[in-house]
């Protein structure tokens, strides 16, 4: 056998010998290459989940900006491997925001492939948002005064005896500087006082809901009201003024008006014979036995109720 009859036998022996075996391989090696390869102009979005490290709280930094739960990627490659694909093999894009010092946070195709899990054959081909832009604050703390309002009326015939009394009167708001450097006053759940009676009532009240971002320490206070009976005020006019252990004395003026405030059965009750002004010299201190003068102080002194003198003084001579 001549030396090219032994070459042209190699090459029948390379196509004709293990035939079946070959012809698997070669299929094997075309089904492989069109699943890798084929339509590798298809296209499919997939929306992949957006976590976030914050910083601790020693740091005192607060985010401003709401981050979205989730950004759409478009991936390029074969029709068979993007039908396959599921959201969970790309698992999550987590951002480092530990400085909380960021301003842009870049989601473009080429970041991408660095933050998930981008299977062999893919491309990373659109992302939205491309971009996050955020904003950051320093988280204060500051002491905000608390308001209280009162509802309803007591029951008739009866008052608030002065203001609600609130304890404690201030509460520490914290949070953004922004919004707690700006903050005027707390309000807390109203005071009601519908058809109380006389006493002293004291209630835990909490706190209106704070703005977002800001906490409120403690989240409640303690209110305290006092309800008596409501008080009416009558005038008594003209009523003269008795000068005592001097009777020839003279008062100027003569008369005065007496402000009596109280129950209204308490007031109700009094007649003005009853209501007697009066100055006393020799208590103030005056020698009445021989001719004098004084500005003293009209007396007035009436069981239950509150009385008070206009004027509030006269002059008086002996």
């Amino acid at each position: 056998m001549t030396a090219k009859d032994g070459i042209r036998e190699q090459i029948r022996s390379a196509f004709v010998d293990n035939l079946g075996l070959k012809a698997l391989s070669v299929g094997v090696a075309i089904a492989l290459y069109a699943f890798i390869h084929g339509a590798d102009n298809d296209l499919r979005t997939l929306p992949v989940n957006v976590v976030a490290a914050m910083p601790p709280p020693s740091a005192n930094r607060q985010l401003l900006t709401q981050l979205p739960n989730e950004v759409s990627i478009t991936l390029r490659g074969s029709r068979t491997q993007l039908d396959a694909l599921r959201t969970d093999d790309l698992g999550s894009i987590r951002l480092d925001l530990k400085s909380g010092r960021e301003s842009t946070i870049e989601l473009d195709p080429d970041t991408i492939p660095s933050m998930i899990n981008i299977p062999i054959g893919l491309a990373v081909e659109q992302v939205i948002p491309s971009q996050i832009k955020v904003r950051w604050d320093d988280v204060v703390s500051r002491q905000i005064p608390v308001q209280v309002a009162r509802a309803g009326d007591p029951a008739p015939g009866f008052q608030m005896k002065g203001a609600i009394v609130i304890d404690p009167l201030e509460v520490t708001a914290k949070g953004p500087r922004s919004i707690v450097d700006v903050m005027q006053f707390v309000r807390s759940a109203p005071f009601d006082v519908t058809a109380l009676t006389e006493g002293t009532y004291r209630r835990p009240l909490p706190l209106d809901k704070p703005p977002n971002l800001v906490s409120f320490d403690p989240e409640s206070v303690i209110a305290m009201v006092e309800i008596g009976r409501e008080l009416v005020t009558k005038q008594f006019t003209k009523l003269k003024v008795e000068v005592i252990g001097a009777p020839r004395a003279t008062t100027n003026p003569t008369t005065v008006t007496v402000i009596v405030t109280g129950t209204a059965a308490d007031v109700n009750a009094l007649l003005p014979e009853a209501i007697v002004p009066r100055v006393e010299p020799k208590t103030a201190g005056d020698d009445t036995s021989k001719p004098g003068s004084d500005n003293l102080p009209v007396l007035v002194e009436l069981p239950r109720v509150r009385a008070t003198v206009e004027p509030p003084k006269v002059v008086v001579k002996w």
